[in-house]
């Protein structure tokens, strides 16, 4: 708030600068009335404190001047004198507009209850206290006699004061005893200095801000207490603002403590001149801002993890886009390859050429899975797991991936709790993660796996972006090897970012564990020193039930056939023509369709049984579970097969296959759509 003092004497001006000014607010400073209306002129006032007996223009005058002046009389006015002969004085300034009256000398806390009594009413449309209007002449009438007893009295007040030299001691001691409480009132700290930078004068609220006792700071100059980088830069504001402009802007640096710690402040200062107008030091309000700081760093940071998050979030959705695209293609190539292999003896040379392209559609598949994980679109089927018994099973795969060189060793928790994932998805995270590793230590080193439980409350995760409250199970991956920077530690999880060389990596690895994490509601951290290792802590929610069975396949080594009726649905023409070729190859009597509609159209017209409906999950015009309610209207009997590159909501809710659904993940090979669709066709007979 701008704060207009009209004051003579230079005293009080002091005074009363910094008491408003130690309570955050903007001041100004005229001499008598009429320089107060010169600078109402510019604007940007928006509180008048003006003494009464002035000269050129009293405090009367000024206040009748500027409550019939349209432009001004908005703004409030509080008289505040030495001068008071009576109720008198009081009712006639409150007849000409005066918002309030104080008298001198008023206590600090007092008038600052004033001064915010008269905004607030100012703020709310209240006005100065409601009194008859007095015509012109009455008004002038009135004002001669408060003005000619104001100068009575102010005569005799000028005879007491002769009277009471002897008495001056005292009164300059009431007088410091004042101006130390207003002082010591203010939560901000107050320096003054002389010219030479000298500490002069400090108030608590500075002493506590900087741990120096009242004698320590006595001996010191304020560039004692500025680092030495900041010392250009405040001569800078003394000579250009301070010894200018009598006032420098609002500006922040920083100051050191006692102990040495290092922390910013914001201050403005001010010029002091003595009785000759002569430069005789500077006084400065100084704040601590470091809450502040504090505060506008975490913004940014939170700021910064929404940028991230909401890039990962962009680039995997395009990740399920191609995704989805590359399985259709994936699956015409395995398929063909399975036909093609079959029609070959076993020693013919193009068997090795087949191999290959088995190996480079293999290889495309996985980092296609990745994709898919990443973008959290991956097809899964969660079952209460025992983390424990899921990595046990891996240790060999893990030991045989990172060679005799480094040292494998698990320490499970005992009675640690179970969660609900996809076991395939643990074995994904765990080979990842070893593969990194062993990047990371090509001449040798260890490698340490860990689980645990673990619990977070509220007051815990408010520290932690991304952490719920809750029960956890935790699994800690540590390596020994080469480590990284923070720089690099800072792009890990982003797809297509690595450090290896061409041909050594996709960048897939973490995203992937990210966007497994992350479907599973999850959260992952990275830990990292260059020279000293690597550590990942993954925390999965656990889960009170316990997994009610062990799942485990036996396949036949023969590919199975059979001879039902299959109706396929696929508006890929290559792929649903390469789906027939291995179905029918197979044994089946096959139906296709390039669309729901054609589909339809030939069940209606079939005279045929219908054992089953193979169809892709997202096509133009119906999506594939419509159809399946179609067809099922027409030939109840149908059992339903569905595949797709993706999911879809209308089958799979947030990336989890809703239970009792029968699904098949693009691409898949020959003798893998050979088993499910044989366990579709023989489960529903049962």
């Amino acid at each position: 708030m701008n704060i207009l003092i009209v004051e003579d004497r230079d005293d009080n001006i002091y005074l009363l600068q910094a008491l408003l000014t130690g309570h955050g607010h903007e001041v100004h400073a005229v001499a008598n009335g009429a320089e107060a209306l010169e600078r109402l002129k510019s604007g940007g006032i928006d509180l008048i404190v003006t003494d009464v007996l002035m000269p050129v223009m009293d405090g009367f005058e000024l206040c009748r001047k500027v409550k019939k002046d349209e432009s001004f009389r908005h703004i409030p006015i509080i008289i505040y004198t030495a001068t008071y002969t009576g109720p008198q004085d009081k009712a006639f300034a409150e007849q000409i507009g005066a918002d309030c009256f104080l008298i001198k000398p008023c206590e600090p806390d007092s008038f600052m209850e004033a001064v915010r009594g008269v905004m607030e009413a100012s703020k709310s449309g209240i006005s100065a206290p409601a009194q008859t209007p007095v015509q012109e002449e009455e008004a002038l009438k009135l004002y001669s006699e408060r003005l000619v007893r104001n100068l009575e009295l102010k005569m005799l007040q000028l005879e007491k004061e002769a009277k009471a030299l002897r008495e001056s001691e005292d009164a300059l001691r009431r007088s410091e005893k004042k101006y130390r409480r207003l002082l010591e009132s203010m939560a901000d700290g107050f320096v003054s200095v002389d010219m030479q930078g000298n500490v002069v004068e400090h108030n608590e609220a500075y002493r506590k801000m900087l741990g120096y006792s009242e004698e320590e700071l006595s001996r010191m100059t304020y560039m004692d207490l500025t680092p030495e980088k900041w010392h250009a830069f405040e001569q800078d504001i003394v000579n250009n603002q301070v010894l200018t402009a009598k006032s420098s802007e609002v500006y922040e640096k920083e100051y050191q403590r006692k102990n040495g710690e290092i922390f910013p402040v914001e201050l403005r200062t001010f010029l002091v001149h003595d009785d000759s107008d002569g430069k005789a030091g500077m006084w400065a309000v100084v704040r601590d801002i470091s809450e502040r700081k504090r505060a506008e760093q975490e913004r940014e940071k939170l700021q910064a993890q929404l940028v991230q998050s909401q890039k990962m979030e962009t680039v995997g959705r395009l990740a399920g886009g191609i995704a989805h695209d590359f399985n259709n293609m994936l699956a015409i190539i395995f398929i063909a390859h399975a036909l093609i292999k079959e029609r070959l003896s076993a020693n013919d040379p193009i068997q090795q050429h087949l191999n290959e392209i088995e190996y480079a559609a293999c290889r495309s598949r996985d980092i296609t899975r990745q994709l898919l994980a990443f973008s959290r679109k991956q097809i899964i089927d969660p079952k209460p797991c025992n983390l424990n018994a899921l990595i046990a099973d891996m240790q060999k795969t893990l030991a045989r991936l990172v060679g005799e060189d480094i040292e494998l060793r698990f320490f499970p928790q005992h009675r640690l709790g179970q969660i609900m994932i996809d076991p395939s998805q643990v074995d994904q995270i765990l080979l990842n993660l070893a593969v990194n590793a062993r990047d990371a230590m090509p001449h040798g080193g260890k490698i340490a796996i860990e689980t645990a439980n673990a619990d977070f409350d509220d007051a815990y995760c408010e520290n932690y972006h991304g952490f719920k409250p809750g029960g956890y199970v935790c699994l800690m991956f540590n390596d020994n090897g080469a480590g990284m920077d923070k720089e690099t530690l800072a792009h890990i999880f982003e797809p297509f970012f690595t450090t290896k060389e061409t041909r050594k990596g996709t960048g897939l690895g973490l995203a992937t564990i990210y966007g497994i994490v992350k479907q599973n509601n999850g959260f992952i951290n990275a830990y990292s020193e260059v020279g000293l290792g690597t550590s990942f802590k993954i925390y999965l929610p656990r889960i009170a039930e316990a997994a009610t069975e062990e799942v485990t396949q036996h396949e036949s080594a023969a590919v199975p056939h059979g001879n039902e009726s299959i109706l396929v649905v696929e508006d890929d023409e290559f792929l649903c023509q390469a789906i027939t070729l291995i179905l029918e190859h197979l044994g089946y009597s096959v139906t296709a369709a390039a669309s729901p509609a054609e589909s339809l159209e030939k069940v209606k017209q079939a005279k045929t049984r219908f054992d089953l409906l193979f169809t892709d999950i997202v096509m133009p015009g119906m999506n594939g579970a419509q159809l399946r309610d179609s067809i099922s209207a027409l030939r109840p009997e149908i059992k339903v097969l569905f595949m797709s590159g993706y999911t879809s909501d209308a089958i799979v809710h947030r990336g989890v296959l809703d239970e009792g659904v029968n699904f098949i993940q693009k691409p898949f090979s020959a003798e893998g759509l050979a088993r499910k669709i044989r366990e579709v066709l023989d489960r529903q007979n049962l």
